[in-house]
């Protein structure tokens, strides 16, 4: 069962994840909003926010929001300061 149960996670992970990604590509911006991935997906809110706090934790992204609300990704950022005309600068680099 407990193999089960983290075939589970992984899986709804992984979805998270990838639409996560989808939705920064589709709408060429930095941040997205939390309960629309949810509802996309067909999961509570709650369960699509714990998982982005996981890849808050791995340095994906951030919060917007005290809420939770909206998630911006590194990639997001980059994508939008770039379209800005923005020279992009990785941290640490000289």
């Amino acid at each position: 069962m407990k193999a089960e149960y983290e075939r589970e996670y992984v899986t709804r992970h992984k979805k998270i994840r990838d639409r996560l990604a989808e939705a920064i590509n589709d709408c060429d911006c930095g941040c997205v909003s939390v309960p629309k991935i949810a509802s996309e997906l067909g999961m509570d809110e709650r369960t699509v926010r714990s998982h982005l706090r996981i890849m808050e934790m791995d340095n994906v992204g951030a919060f917007l929001d005290p809420d939770g609300k909206a998630f911006c990704t590194k990639d997001g950022i980059i994508q939008l300061a770039e379209g800005l005309g923005l020279e992009v600068k990785e941290r640490g680099q000289a």
